[in-house]
């Protein structure tokens, strides 16, 4: 609209030019040489503004003599670019499908229309790897190590490249180097935390999770779980060195850390005992127990509260119990130390309420063999129950989480998959200490028959 009322203005002051002249039509004279023009003003105009157009037209086809063969060219790569563009988009989509042939042809047609190997080089390396070509992908990624705005994505296909060789060494070194680029990766940071840390390298593992839980990769409960893991480690490192001052620390730590997770719990626990911190031990063994009753740290209790006999135990065991009064171990301990002590009667009573709360194991099975041979000599009574242990589903242990294997110490990796902080309190399904389960379904649900929830077993 105002480009409309301008054009308007325009017109309406040229015609009011035009008419002025024509009423006012003057005289010019020019003299030039031997040449004499005479004329009015308004042809004087008139012959200027044609000049003037003539002049602005032969500019203008100058210009385009000019810039013509620099347009066409750039409108010719304008043109490649966009098929480039268009091939490098199939390539992504062809390797996304998993379409090897295809991606590796729509490759090779965008390297060569857009000739800009950076931007290329990621999908040759994936299209190599779609082809179960490693080599050619390894190439291409170390290739992208010379274009600072690729570095951080060849060190990452590098990173994945290691991790499924299982080059945890090369990987780590790949890690550490992406994550000096990319400071604020989240899982850059996660995965170097467990490289970290299933290197044994202890020190770098804490600083590592400090800074994952910084930029926020991981909650703040994760990481102090995590950090007894690793405080734990730390503990154990520090004992191979021979500085039991430094393990110690490291181990309060580790509990104050997470007080459930039992392994940090028993450690400590000795530890105090080997100093002949009873009272201590007896507060550690008694916080852990009231957050999952583990058998292992029944013997330790009796130890921190001096129970070398019988009714000793009994009591000691009474005691432990009350931290924890609906768990079906406490009355499995508590038989045991009843059946020590010949208290017949009080160990078949707790018996019978662990198997009532659903504790029916070997453990529990043999117990009652134990108890019928023992109070009344009846062994055919006593074979039954053996009979029923042989078939019952195994005490817990240290079951894998991710392969299945079972241990009957934790440790902070798998032995056989090497899986980080893998190893969880629970009941396998009838599989003998030091197995795993070859050709079952992996992963909790199809192994475990939880007897503790995996937040409470650490």
């Amino acid at each position: 609209m105002l480009r409309l009322i301008l054009f308007l203005i325009a017109i309406s002051a040229l015609s009011w030019g035009v008419n002025w002249l024509g009423d006012n039509p003057g005289q010019v004279s020019l003299n030039w040489n031997d040449w004499q023009v005479e004329t009015s003003a308004g042809v004087l105009a008139g012959a200027v503004a044609l000049f003037a157009v003539a002049v602005a037209l032969v500019y203008r086809f100058w210009l385009f003599l000019t810039r013509a063969p620099g347009e066409i060219t750039a409108a010719y790569r304008e043109r490649r670019s966009r098929r480039g563009y268009k091939a490098l988009t199939k390539g992504m989509v062809a390797v996304a499908a998993g379409d090897g042939e295809e991606s590796c042809r729509q490759v090779q047609l965008a390297d060569g229309l857009l000739g800009e190997p950076p931007l290329t080089l990621l999908l040759k390396a994936q299209s190599a790897q779609l082809n179960g070509d490693e080599t050619a992908a390894e190439t291409f990624f170390k290739a992208m190590l010379e274009d600072p705005e690729m570095e951080f994505l060849g060190l990452r296909g590098l990173f994945n490249q290691a991790i499924k060789r299982g080059d945890d060494r090369t990987a780590l070194e790949l890690a550490r180097r992406a994550q000096a680029l990319k400071p604020k990766s989240q899982w850059l940071a996660d995965a170097l935390f467990e490289l970290e840390a299933r290197a044994g390298t202890w020190a770098n593992a804490h600083a590592a999770l400090s800074h994952a839980e910084k930029i926020k990769a991981i909650t703040k409960g994760e990481s102090r779980h995590r950090q007894a893991v690793v405080a734990f480690g730390e503990s154990l490192e520090s004992e191979r060195n021979g500085d039991p001052v430094k393990a110690l620390k490291h181990a309060e730590r580790a509990v104050s850390m997470d007080s459930a997770f039992i392994p940090a719990a028993l450690r400590l626990a000795k530890m105090y005992l080997d100093r002949a911190q009873h009272k201590k031990a007896q507060g550690v063994v008694e916080k852990a127990w009231s957050l999952m009753a583990h058998p292992d740290l029944i013997d330790l209790y009796y130890r921190a509260c001096e129970a070398d006999e019988g009714l000793q135990k009994v009591t000691a065991a009474e005691t432990l119990a009350a931290f924890k009064p609906q768990a079906p171990e406490g009355h499995v301990m508590q038989a045991e130390a009843a059946l020590d002590a010949e208290l017949w009667g009080q160990a078949r009573t707790h018996l019978g309420a662990a198997m009532d709360a659903g504790l029916a194991t070997r453990r529990v099975f043999a117990l009652m063999a134990r108890l019928e041979e023992a109070e009344r000599g009846d062994k055919d009574q006593a074979r039954h129950w053996l009979a029923r242990a042989a078939a019952a589903v195994s005490d817990p242990a240290w079951v894998c989480n991710d392969c299945g294997h079972v241990e009957a110490d934790w440790s902070p990796h798998c032995p056989k998959c090497k899986g980080f902080d893998t190893l969880y309190w629970a009941t396998p399904q009838g599989l003998p200490v030091g197995s795993e389960a070859l050709g079952a379904p992996q992963g909790p649900a199809a192994l475990l028959t939880q007897s503790e929830s995996p937040e409470a077993a650490q």
